[in-house]
């Protein structure tokens, strides 16, 4: 977006982003019940092993999904016509099928070589991979087509839609075959589903003829793609790593535990933290196209509130996840509670920071680069440390995600010197 082009979506009340909060979390807390409840069926009904496989193959289609529409996702929200926001839709559709493609071709190449095991126990991987990718990159922009019309309900229906398709998904193909492929085909089978719910937010933009070609939106948007989108692909990588890295190290078992462990632990950070990103974003956004001043009391009230929640939920995790995941998962998943307990307070901190983080794509903050790749960077040193001292999957947990920890801190700060400062740095 260039600074001196004034941008107008609507005016956003506190009043109507405190209900986009409310719609937003509603739905994804449905859909996260679902989840856990579902989750003691799937725990007995696939081996750690098989969970593994699938785990590592939804990690790398996770550490490339974020960044599939090259981030023009995040620019439907800025144009002030809507004929120009369908453009920018287009270019972001556009994007998540080349880069799902590529995708799919770099793992046909490389994961034979660095995923054996997976790639024994997953025919057609790459095209599993391709698909999740795909899938993702279209949620992300349908997503924020849903969010410019103020759709918040639709999002939040959204969630509950593809929790519970997911959920039939794996437990029917389960019955009929208890492999990474059942669990591979429910996921993509949610997420298919989940498309019908935000096809009504699409109905104003495919309404739209003429507007900006490619080329200009493409000029005017140009950090999308060589900006934010390298640094989404760098944010995720980084929270993907670790199990990739387990899952190369100690194998689809160790990687399956760890895997259900995530599913456990991380799952109700991640769906709060995306809904409680999509309105905190919209609230900056609003700001500073109005430009009312820096957004500095918002970033710390919103820590303070998130916090609220995050530090009961990393208490809760370190005592009880030991006893009461194995008690809750079955006989083969002792060592999950464990590794619970070593992701507890990179949980709750990344439940804080993540939201937040939102500041960097409203701003198109160069620094986001240099953010995120601190990530890889940390979880690289703490890599190198555990293979010099040959530590054991639970130890290679704590040393990787405190490496995380590190990189929250230092997006949370940066952050709030972005937002301190009033205008687009």
């Amino acid at each position: 977006m260039r600074h001196n082009e004034p941008v107008m979506v609507g005016r956003i009340r506190l009043s109507a982003a405190s209900r986009g909060v409310v719609a937003i979390t509603s739905g994804t807390l449905l859909g996260q019940l679902i989840v856990a409840l579902a989750t003691p069926v799937l725990s007995r009904m696939y081996p750690p092993e098989v969970f593994g496989a699938f785990s590592t193959i939804l990690a790398i289609a996770s550490a490339i999904g974020p960044a599939a529409a090259l981030k023009f996702d995040s620019a439907i929200l800025l144009p002030e016509a809507e004929n120009d926001a369908r453009g920018v839709l287009r270019l972001s559709l556009t994007s998540t099928l080349l880069v799902s493609a590529l995708a799919g071709f770099a793992a046909l190449l490389c994961g034979p070589i660095v995923f054996s095991d997976t790639w024994a126990m997953v025919p057609l991987a790459p095209l599993w991979i391709f698909g999740l990718v795909l899938t993702t990159g279209l949620f992300t922009s349908l997503v924020q087509a849903a969010l410019r019309a103020k759709s918040y309900g639709l999002v939040g229906w959204r969630s509950t839609i593809q929790s519970v398709g997911i959920t039939i998904g794996q437990l029917g193909l389960g019955v009929l075959t208890p492999s990474a492929t059942g669990l591979l085909g429910g996921a993509l089978l949610g997420r298919l589903l989940g498309f019908g719910a935000l096809y009504r937010a699409l109905k104003p933009l495919l309404a739209e003829r003429g507007g900006a070609t490619q080329r200009v939106l493409f000029r005017r948007y140009w950090r999308s793609p060589a900006i934010l989108a390298p640094s989404a692909l760098l944010n995720a990588l980084g929270s993907q790593l670790p199990l990739v890295i387990v899952a190369a190290w100690f194998g689809t078992s160790a990687a399956g535990q760890l895997g259900m462990a995530q599913r456990l632990v991380f799952l109700p950070a991640a769906l709060l933290g995306a809904a409680l990103a999509q309105v905190f974003g919209a609230e900056i956004a609003e700001r500073l196209r109005n430009r009312t001043g820096n957004s500095r009391g918002l970033y710390l009230k919103a820590t303070l509130r998130i916090s609220a929640v995050a530090i009961p939920m990393c208490v809760a995790i370190l005592v009880a996840s030991p006893w009461l995941l194995p008690w809750l998962l079955g006989e083969n998943w002792q060592q999950s509670g464990q590794l619970a307990q070593a992701m507890a307070i990179s949980a709750s901190v990344g439940l804080v920071v993540s939201p937040l983080s939102a500041v960097y794509a409203v701003h198109q903050s160069v620094a986001s680069l240099a953010i995120d790749g601190s990530r890889i960077v940390f979880v690289g040193i703490a890599a190198a440390i555990v293979y010099v001292t040959d530590t054991g999957v639970i130890g290679a947990v704590w040393a990787l995600y405190a490496a995380q920890i590190l990189n929250y801190i230092a997006t949370w700060a940066y952050g709030l010197r972005i937002v301190s400062r009033g205008g687009t740095p």
